[in-house]
């Protein structure tokens, strides 16, 4: 549990202080956001892609690079980066359970995965293009693929397909939505987040303790 506490008090503390150093204004002001980029030239996309496929295994939402990539760039180029960067995220989560934290991903997979598993071994490509349209860019997900005996070939072409229409979808959204959902971010109070943050903390600690009362009765 204390893990997990510790997990969410970073996210918390992650994103106050984001808050105060005007990171939500930036993201904000797309003529700032494109200037940077603008200096970075060929490394902006490549930054872009690069941190998307790094961060997201570990419990950075998807949603917190397509926002900002929404006033960067027009609907194809962000929708293209996006699924780049989804793709690298999937194969740095299945390098991970593959072959470094392999036993840290056994103790933590969610229980509700496991049936998957059979599925991967007589059907892989369509039971991960399934996998990842219906969880999309949940990093268990990616855990479970690095798990199972899949190849890694059919690995990576199903999770290239079954995140098409979820990349897709999501960029679309948010680069026609994305100027009112970053204006109503940055209008929110730090205290929004605070509470937030202690809501979050609480399911968790009540769902820990939930799963463990069913176990003992069980």
């Amino acid at each position: 549990m204390l893990p997990r506490l510790v997990l969410v008090a970073a996210i918390a503390t992650l994103f106050t202080s984001l808050h105060f150093l005007g990171f939500f204004d930036l993201i904000g002001d797309a003529a700032a956001v494109r200037d940077i980029f603008a200096r970075l030239g060929l490394f902006g996309p490549i930054l872009y892609v690069v941190s998307f496929a790094l961060l997201e295994p570990f419990f950075v939402p998807g949603v917190a690079f397509i926002i900002p990539g929404a006033v960067l760039w027009p609907f194809p180029t962000l929708f293209a980066l996006s699924w780049l960067g989804s793709v690298g995220a999937g194969v740095v989560g299945f390098g991970f359970a593959r072959y470094l934290g392999r036993e840290y991903v056994e103790r933590h997979l969610p229980r509700r995965f496991h049936r998957y598993d059979e599925r991967l071994a007589t059907a892989g490509l369509r039971t991960v293009i399934v996998i990842r349209m219906t969880f999309f860019l949940a990093p268990p997900a990616h855990w479970l693929l690095g798990l199972s005996s899949v190849s890694f070939g059919t690995f990576l072409l199903g999770t290239a397909i079954g995140f098409l229409p979820g990349i897709f979808l999501l960029s679309y959204v948010i680069e026609f939505a994305g100027g009112t959902l970053i204006e109503w971010l940055r209008s929110q109070p730090v205290e929004v987040w605070l509470t937030l943050g202690l809501l979050i903390a609480g399911g968790v600690v009540l769902r820990r303790w939930a799963r463990r009362r069913a176990d003992r009765q069980a």
